[in-house]
């Protein structure tokens, strides 16, 4: 760094403050650089040290394309007993139908998937990142291919196939982007969505090309194909456009809502996209444009979409997909190559396609002053490459463009540069720290009479109760107002993008998301209050792998205190706790490790079936609280103190001590006290709140004192992580069952805990908090 303090030495000497100013940008952009480059270095370093961290990170795609290329004859498959005893002859038919039905299968969904109106809703700076990338890329490609072309293999030196490459090379197929961004939790994010949004359109002007190009070809010396061809392809599209999308919209509208879509409808729903596969390949189209059309013209999401997709991707995905990459693997030899120089001057060719792409795809983001790190990531996620590029190479190869030598370069080519860049987005998109606030966003640290902001997630019906009923007793009032943002939270099913729906009480919402109750449940519940607070409903639909994301970044925006999350498990009739979901266990932990404010983890003992929230004239709520000390506890506290001043709350805080207290754990309990006397103070002539302390020698003595207070309580509120000094825990974390309870939260929501009846809530504090950093 001597050279920064004679620099920053100059520039302070300096009179002015714009050449003060230089100095500042010039040090936060060198401190950015250097946290980006210390940070890839110290990643390529652990990969290096250990591989299978490496390997970790590669796409499914790309692992299903790698394990094709082990399988052929580049490796296992130059071993002839391997080939005969493993891939006999006789299953080359089978292989080549199972691939042949996998890739159009898949290839069906990602068009039911696909939501054509994204293309409308594009913007701006979606559009030119796509044209950006795209003509450097065609650029940078035809103009290296111009300079090497004495070394390069002899089927490219032409230029038909040439201009093919390069525009195979612009594009950013949208069902090889897709699920690689699913992958990397990147979907929810504002980068995910640009991504989405801009391969679409380098679909659409590489399909509009490829028609071109098409065109021309039949049209040499015969006019009448060209005009054949155009025809024909037009009218499978208006019949398409105008025939099946209504009968689609028309099984749509026959369903009831909330209900799944006959199962009679989708197997002639499947057929058709055969037919559609034969009919485009007739035409002298693609076979892909057949079942991708289709999937498109299927209104995406609930019902139709998500019923289609359940019943095929996993089998899919599972069973059939994988023979397409075989059947590219049998036909990948590396081993082919005539020339070694011929073979580097395609990867050198190839390699400046993407770094065209790469360069064009930033230049564009930097002119929309996006961050360094999100437009070097966009410009590396859109040289993210799958199956649809091995479909295209297939192709080529099978009409004889190019030969097994260059079929080779192109699928190794494939899997490189997708095997490079996805785990080097994964770097620059890692900091699990970007949703954190400046400040302190919780109950300990707010003061009196400021309005506080609480976000409550739903995962069902059977949640809403418990939740306007700990939202009233909340106690919000004119003097201490609430705003409260109800999420009902769904999986993505059936559609690639994720949706956020707010419902706004003046307009109905256009996505079907059939949360009419909850909705309702809400704005009745406001309305009752009287303006006392204000509940604004919102639905998120999107993979849960990355549902905290849109949590997460609208806590931060609407900057809210605490955040309401109900349990993975919800009580049965018979008493037991039965999990909901399992996909639902990731949720919870992402967003306690991922909020900018206070978390609370609500296990719902309500009871099933109870779908009545309490009024202002039968409400009666008794809180009782579990206090061993810590950050989190003290949270715990100063949100009941708040709920104390409601004229319905009873109110009981048992704080538990030990009787040998160290010196170490007494300077620990300070900050507990000082809390607690402020709490018994505010509260000494409130008849309704009673407090009490229970001294005990371990463990097992506190859970003996926490099962005689009885279930006579609604609600049991406790820290979710306690002090780390306290030794009443030794022993009963080996127990814990659900670390986002912590164990003295899943000690209270176990069944055999007072009979599994009382309502638990977990809290968590801020955890972490974003460091100012003063300017020079």
């Amino acid at each position: 760094m001597p050279f920064l303090n004679k620099l920053s030495f100059f520039f302070t000497r300096t009179e002015g403050k714009r050449k003060s100013r230089l100095w500042q940008w010039g040090l936060r952009w060198h401190r950015r650089v250097a946290s980006h480059t210390t940070s890839m270095f110290r990643t390529t370093y652990h990969w290096f040290r250990n591989p299978s961290a490496f390997v970790g990170l590669q796409p499914i795609q790309s692992a299903y394309i790698m394990g094709g290329i082990l399988i052929g004859p580049s490796f296992l498959g130059r071993n002839k007993m391997f080939t005969k005893w493993v891939f006999p002859d006789s299953s080359k038919y089978m292989i080549e139908t199972a691939s042949d039905i996998g890739a159009l299968i898949f290839l069906f969904l990602s068009g039911v998937k696909q939501d054509p109106s994204m293309l409308k809703q594009a913007g701006r700076k979606a559009v030119v990142i796509a044209i950006s990338g795209f003509i450097l890329t065609i650029a940078s490609l035809m103009s290296t291919a111009s300079i090497l072309g004495k070394y390069v293999i002899a089927d490219l030196e032409g230029i038909n196939i040439l201009w093919a490459l390069s525009t195979t090379i612009a594009v950013t197929n949208f069902p090889v982007a897709h699920p690689i961004l699913v992958e990397l939790n990147l979907l929810n994010c504002d980068l995910g969505r640009l991504a989405m949004a801009a391969s679409m359109v380098t679909d659409l002007i590489a399909w509009v090309l490829f028609v071109l190009s098409v065109s021309v070809r039949h049209g040499r010396g015969n006019a009448l194909r060209m005009i054949s061809f155009v025809g024909s392809l037009a009218s499978l599209i208006i019949v398409i456009i105008y025939v099946i999308r209504p009968v689609m919209k028309w099984i749509v509208r026959k369903t009831p809502n909330g209900r799944p879509v006959e199962k009679r409808y989708i197997a002639p729903i499947l057929l058709s996209a055969f037919i559609a596969t034969f009919i485009s390949d007739f035409i002298g189209a693609t076979t892909a444009d057949g079942p991708l059309f289709l999937g498109l013209a299927i209104p995406d999401g609930l019902p139709l979409g998500a019923m289609i997709v359940r019943n095929f991707e996993t089998v899919n995905n599972i069973f059939l997909l994988p023979f397409y990459f075989s059947k590219e693997g049998f036909q990948t030899n590396l081993f082919s190559v005539p020339s070694w120089k011929s073979w580097w001057a395609m990867q050198f060719i190839l390699c400046s396609g993407y770094v065209g792409k790469t360069v064009g795809t930033i230049l564009a983001c930097l002119f929309y002053k996006m961050p360094c790190s999100d437009s070097i990531s966009l410009g590396l996620v859109m040289n993210f490459r799958g199956i649809i590029e091995l479909f295209s190479y297939e192709n080529w190869l099978s009409n004889k463009y190019i030969n097994i030598s260059t079929y080779s370069a192109l699928a190794f080519s494939t899997v490189m540069i997708t095997a490079v860049t996805t785990p080097l987005v994964s770097i620059l998109n890692g900091n699990s720290r970007r949703y954190l606030a400046y400040n302190r966003r919780t109950f300990e640290h707010s003061k009196s009479g400021t309005e506080i902001g609480i976000l409550t997630c739903v995962h069902g019906d059977e949640n809403i109760p418990s939740i306007i009923n700990l939202l009233e007793a909340s106690n919000s009032t004119r003097e201490n107002p609430i705003s409260a943002y109800a999420f009902h939270l769904l999986e993505l099913f059936g559609r690639s993008i994720p949706v956020f729906v707010a419902h706004d009480s003046q307009r109905k919402s256009s996505y079907p998301t059939n949360d009419e109750h909850f909705v309702k449940a809400f704005r009745n519940y406001e309305k009752y209050k009287g303006g006392q607070i204000c509940i604004q409903s919102f639905t998120i639909i999107s993979p849960y792998k990355s549902m905290h994301e849109d949590i997460c970044k609208f806590a931060l925006d609407k900057k809210v205190k605490l955040i309401i999350i109900p349990f993975h498990k919800q009580r049965t009739i018979t008493g037991n706790m039965d999990t909901m979901d399992n996909a639902l266990r990731t949720v919870n932990p992402n967003i306690l490790e991922n909020a900018p404010c206070s978390v609370g983890v609500l296990v719902d003992r309500g009871g099933v079936g109870n779908t009545m929230w309490a009024t202002q004239d039968n409400f009666s709520y008794s809180i009782a609280i579990i206090f061993l000390g810590g950050n989190d506890d003290r949270e715990v506290l100063a949100y009941a103190s708040r709920m104390a001043e409601h004229p319905q709350v009873s109110l009981t805080v048992v704080r538990f001590l030990q009787t040998n207290t160290k010196e170490d754990s007494k300077r620990d309990m300070q900050f507990d006290d000082k809390l607690l006397e402020e709490f018994r103070y505010r509260n000494a002539a409130n008849e309704r709140v009673v407090y009490r302390e229970e001294v005990v020698q371990d463990g097992p003595e506190m859970v003996t004192v926490m099962r005689s207070m009885g279930n006579g309580y609604d609600l049991m509120m406790t820290g979710r992580k306690q002090s780390s000094k306290s030794e009443l825990l030794n022993g009963l974390s080996e127990f814990s069952e659900s670390p986002e309870l912590g164990v003295v939260g899943d000690i209270l929501a176990s069944p055999d805990f007072l009979g599994g009846m009382v309502s638990v809530l977990v809290v968590q504090q801020q955890l972490h908090m974003r460091t100012l950093v003063f300017k020079i």
